[in-house]
């Protein structure tokens, strides 16, 4: 590709393929976007010098957040460095809800017009929509310029498409073929899209993908900074959002074989940033105390007014926001587990790039966010990397090491399930201590574990493991897990476990009293209870059922477009819903050094 001199190399090739891993959004602390560089280029920083091994640096590694084009180069992006295929949890819990699209067709037969009977179109068409709808009758232009084609063209048989209170289509007969709905979760890291038929409430066709904002940071503070630092970052990223939800609309309409025309209904969800950036509102107030969001009710657009690909005057609901960092994506949850209508307590856990909570019954319910980090979900750590092919997903360790890599291929990183699998092990077998310190190889030796004392490797004054091995991995890189790397999960896992600490005693509540906990999102999903429980990720909860729920938030926003009812209910959590900030308690640091303890 031809670039301008003066630019970073990761933005030159963001721009070109878009192919280098960059958790950090090239802000130079995740390390992970290393190429090998030859040509014309700028010196190494004191980054560089720091997380590049002399080797390294010898056989033409840079980071390509660090290194300017000064001249022609060419850049080889190794297999460890380069964008896998990411796994995207698109399923969930499922509500069963009466049938009641807020989307619906009306067929109707108007009078001809006469000599005698002279009543304009509209009228006509009023007088039998009062005989069969019944209700106040309003089009849209667009509706209204169709009116006079579509009531001549079969013998004054036509269909009303109306969206909540207006008729926004006009055909004739019983046209068009398909009246659909499509509902999205925007998550930090994934997209996932739901094509429904609002006829029949099936599900036509799921796709989902990368939310192409990652290339600015895997988290919303990165996006926000992006947002508010570079002239057009609005701007951007608002487009890359609305671009993947029109490539996914082409995609599950292409696999159901319809017509994008015919998406009449759309709900979203996400959290209150991605919902900003989704709508262009700018989200610099959350970055910053007291964190307020610039809107939380409810917004309904229309499809054209925001740029989506489909029937042009289709409405576009956005779930509502309960605070700055509990967003739409929590009321899906709520909404999908039904957590607000139920008699006993009942905790809603959904773990991403933040962590958010719920906690009570239809009579009380509490949530609140914790800054869990990215850890969760692979990201910024030194082993890290997202649920993609090579994470390594489950860990067991006896007098061995073994592993499961998604996709079955060769080692790249570990996920956030893996994460949490590993450390669970690592302590259970004594390599970490409940303080989180890493055993020395002779500790290890003394205890009869001398094929892990092995592992053990001293950098400087601090201790590494290796999990994988260098034959084992990736460009002939092994996998090591750093102090560091435990101490991140520890800041991640005693926020959501102080978080989930403060709801319960905010509600006056013991682990005892609460009889159902939803695991939430695709790390939810995937870990293994025990492994959660053995790290102290939450309390032991004596007579609950613990339930994986999947994408709970993308089957929320699914009933929302099913049901007009729930689509209500969903404001209604919104006020029923109490948020509490945990940075404003002067009891959350007490709690937070509590739950670091493994």
């Amino acid at each position: 590709a031809e670039l301008d001199v003066g630019r970073i190399l990761l933005e030159a090739a963001n721009f070109s393929c878009g192919e280098i891993e960059s958790g950090c959004g090239g802000r130079g602390t995740c390390s992970k976007c290393k190429v090998i560089v030859s040509g014309g280029v700028s010196a190494p920083t004191s980054l560089e010098l720091r997380d590049l091994t002399v080797e390294e640096r010898r056989n033409g590694y840079r980071l390509a957040c660090q290194t300017i084009i000064e001249s022609d180069v060419e850049v080889i992006v190794p297999e460890g460095s380069r964008r896998s295929r990411v796994s995207i949890l698109s399923e969930g819990i499922q509500r069963e809800v009466p049938l009641d699209p807020w989307a619906r067709r009306h067929v109707l037969r108007v009078s001809d017009a006469t000599l005698e009977n002279q009543l304009s179109d509209l009228e006509r068409v009023r007088k039998s929509w009062n005989v069969q709808v019944g209700g106040d009758l309003k089009l849209t232009l667009r509706a209204l310029r169709q009116l006079p084609f579509a009531i001549r063209e079969r013998e004054g048989y036509v269909s009303l498409i109306q969206v909540d209170d207006h008729v926004v289509c006009v055909e004739a007969g019983d046209n068009p073929e398909h009246v659909l709905g499509i509902a999205f979760d925007i998550g930090t890291t994934t997209v996932a899209g739901y094509l429904l038929d609002l006829e029949s409430g099936e599900e036509l066709a799921v796709a989902s993908l990368l939310n192409p904002q990652t290339r600015h940071g895997d988290d919303v503070v990165s996006r926000i900074a992006f947002s508010t630092s570079q002239p057009d970052g609005l701007d951007i990223l608002r487009k890359e959002i609305v671009g993947a939800l029109n490539e996914i609309i082409a995609d599950t309409t292409r696999a159901a074989g319809v017509a994008p025309h015919d998406i009449y209904a759309m709900t979203v969800v996400g959290n209150t940033t991605m919902h900003h950036l989704f709508l262009g509102i700018s989200p610099e107030a959350l970055a910053r105390s007291p964190y307020v969001p610039v809107v939380m009710d409810a917004q309904c657009l229309d499809a054209s007014e925001l740029g989506i690909d489909i029937y042009p005057d289709a409405h576009v609901w956005t779930l509502p926001n309960i605070a700055g960092w509990v967003g739409a994506d929590t009321v899906g949850v709520i909404l999908a587990t039904g957590l607000h209508q139920q008699d006993e307590m009942a905790l809603a856990i959904d773990i991403g790039t933040n962590g958010e909570m719920a906690l009570g019954s239809r009579a009380r319910l509490v949530a609140c966010s914790t800054a869990a980090g990215p850890a969760f979900e692979g990201a910024q750590l030194s082993c890290g990397m997202r649920a993609a092919d090579g994470a390594i997903d489950a860990v067991y360790i006896n007098s061995t090491v073994q592993w499961h890599t998604i996709g079955e291929t060769t080692p790249r990183g570990v996920c956030g399930s893996g994460l949490v699998d590993l450390i669970a092990e690592m302590l259970r077998v004594g390599i970490i201590s409940t303080t989180g310190m890493m055993q020395s190889d002779e500790a290890l030796r003394s205890d009869g574990h001398h094929e892990l004392a092995e592992r053990i490797v001293q950098v400087g004054r601090h201790r590494e493991f290796d999990l994988v091995r260098a034959t084992e991995g990736v460009d002939g890189h092994g996998i090591r897990v750093t102090q560091r790397d435990v101490r991140e999960l520890q800041l991640a896992k005693g926020a959501i476990r102080a978080g989930i600490e403060l709801l319960m005693k905010e509600l006056g509540i013991t682990p005892r009293e609460v009889k159902r906990v939803y695991l939430a999102g695709a790390f939810g999903n995937y870990i293994r209870p025990s492994s959660a429980l053995g790290i102290g990720l939450m309390p032991t909860f004596p007579n609950a059922e613990i339930i994986p729920v999947g994408n709970a938030a993308g089957s929320g926003a699914k009933v929302a477009l099913l049901s007009r009812e729930v689509r209500g209910e969903a404001s209604e959590i919104m006020a029923h819903a109490e948020y509490m900030e945990l940075s404003g308690r002067p009891d959350f640091q007490e709690e937070f050094s509590e739950a670091m303890i493994f």
